[in-house]
């Protein structure tokens, strides 16, 4: 059985310690060599605005490679990716991101189609406001 290829959004918040031009682009590669291993593809990386180094919503806290605590991060580097990959390939893919220490939070989302979600709904027909005639017999 052949396995299905979808379309992907993938957005990934480097730590603000490996924000600098070459960590971000050391990372960015990891995650497309990642990607094209699994035999997806990457179609779009963006870094520019909305995206790059941005303010977090609240502190994450981060165990620090060569640190024996956690430290408080309160700002990092987003990069949004668009992809195209197998389903069954997506959980490795995760596992892969998540390994990655330079790497504080992700989310991988799966887009869908538009013409699919209009085809599950089905129309709803308006009641008519006129009551049924009585009939006298």
């Amino acid at each position: 059985m052949r396995d299905r290829r979808r379309e992907y959004e993938l957005v990934i918040i480097i730590s603000p310690l490996f924000a600098n031009e070459e960590g971000i682009t050391a990372n960015i590669d990891r995650v497309k060599q990642t990607v094209e291993q699994l035999g997806g593809q990457v179609n779009t990386v963006s870094q520019s605005s909305p995206w790059g180094r941005r303010k977090l919503a609240y502190p994450i806290r981060e165990y620090v490679t060569g640190e024996a605590s956690r430290r408080s991060f309160t700002e990092g580097y987003y990069v949004f990716f668009t992809l195209t990959l197998s389903a069954s390939k997506v959980a490795e893919l995760d596992r892969a991101i998540r390994l990655n220490d330079n790497v504080l939070r992700h989310l991988l989302v799966l887009v869908e189609d538009k013409e699919v979600q209009s085809s599950l709904v089905e129309p709803v027909e308006p009641e008519s406001e006129e009551e049924p005639a009585l009939s006298d017999e």
